[in-house]
């Protein structure tokens, strides 16, 4: 006969199960047009919550089996294990396809190969009758799991310190339209995923019943909030766009190889002893020349989703060229873009003075009144 403590853990465990499963079947079914031709778009980490929400489901011991010692001790262990390395992969796989990072699958893999083999052993043990895992063989199994949940602590801290950077320098270095930029998403899911983790060392640390149910019931109200957030995209590309092949991302760690930095390497131009190529002075006058052509005479900046990999091939110049351009002669890709963007607003609204503030936004570049306030926030 269970107590009315075991009881409940055993109710929160379930609850934070169906949650969970509810989680990865509505990540997995829930496709709204025009989004669905593009999921690796607008949800890039659809596949890897999928995996995470089923993972889950190896908790079932203690829904069963409250009182029993295995199945309490597997429940920690997963909890100590399991946060980090989801939270990581999460943020690696979501935000590696955003920022177009070529690296990021490996951490993601090697850490999902780990986990699946670990987690079903605990999951055996748990099953299997005896104290499988109070014995030598499970202290030492622990142990194991402790190191491998301080690998993962510390691969998650790396992809804090990532999305962190991306937040603070790529997103203004590489989009014009903040929406285009999942910023608010990832400010959210750096608090999120941190008190995942910290929600779920301090209960498995205590390890009572009473703080396990109320661990579980907290991590539950996180995955509705998760879940919540999943259901609309973060991303304001146009799908009609996407879909013609005009939009074509690039990554934003590439570095262009000398077989492609060879051509536009000019007499005059210098390299440093780093390797990097130093722009004469009548080189970077000729592109600052280029890009004011296409986003001032041209209009440019009235494109909303204008990116700097896409201003880059329409004047044919070397991506990493114009971001060095731009940054020393022109403040900056965001701020140049959306100062065009605000001066284009000011003219519009003295010659429409009742125009609304969407159908201007929308008339500027901005995609969106949002955005447009957004903007003027960001460069007041």
């Amino acid at each position: 006969m269970y107590s009315l403590q075991e009881v409940l853990l055993s109710a929160s465990m379930a609850m934070y199960i169906a949650i969970s499963v509810v989680v990865a079947i509505v990540r997995w079914g829930h496709r709204c047009e025009p989004y669905a031709a593009h999921m690796d778009y607008y949800f890039p980490s659809w596949r890897t919550l999928i995996f995470c929400g089923f993972a889950n489901l190896v908790l079932f011991p203690t829904v069963f089996m409250p009182s029993e010692p295995d199945a309490i001790l597997q429940l920690r262990f997963m909890l100590i294990l399991g946060p980090p390395f989801m939270s990581a992969v999460l943020v690696f796989s979501y935000f590696g396809k955003v920022l177009q990072l070529s690296w990021w699958r490996r951490p993601v893999y090697v850490q999902g190969a780990m986990f699946a083999v670990v987690t079903l052993i605990a999951l055996v043990l748990a099953l299997v009758p005896g104290d499988q895992l109070t014995g030598a063989f499970g202290r030492r199994f622990y142990a194991v799991g402790g190191i491998m949940s301080l690998v993962f602590l510390g691969v998650f801290g790396m992809s804090l310190r990532m999305l962190g950077k991306a937040i603070n320098r790529v997103a203004e270095e590489n989009y014009s339209n903040p929406e285009d930029f999942p910023r608010q998403y990832a400010i959210h899911i750096l608090w999120l995923s941190s008190l995942f983790v910290i929600v779920s060392w301090v209960g498995t640390t205590i390890g009572t019943t009473t703080v396990l149910t109320i661990t579980m019931t907290i991590l539950s109200g996180l995955a509705v909030y998760l879940l919540l957030g999943v259901l609309s995209p973060h991303r304001a590309m146009d799908a009609q766009r996407l879909g013609t092949g005009e939009i074509v991302n690039e990554p934003a760690d590439t570095i262009p190889s000398s077989e492609a930095v060879a051509p536009s390497i000019e007499i005059g131009q210098k390299t440093s002893p780093a390797g990097e190529l130093a722009l004469s002075p009548e080189r970077r006058e000729e592109i600052v020349r280029a890009i004011r052509r296409f986003v001032e005479e041209e209009k440019g900046y009235l494109d909303c989703h204008l990116t700097l990999a896409s201003l880059s091939r329409s004047i044919g110049i070397n991506r990493t060229y114009v971001s060095s351009v731009m940054s020393d002669s022109l403040g900056g890709f965001f701020t140049y873009v959306n100062r065009c963007r605000m001066a284009h607003a000011a003219r519009l609204k003295e010659e429409q003075p009742d125009l609304a503030i969407a159908d201007l936004a929308l008339a500027s570049g901005f995609g969106s009144r949002q955005s447009y306030y957004n903007v003027r926030k960001q460069l007041a």
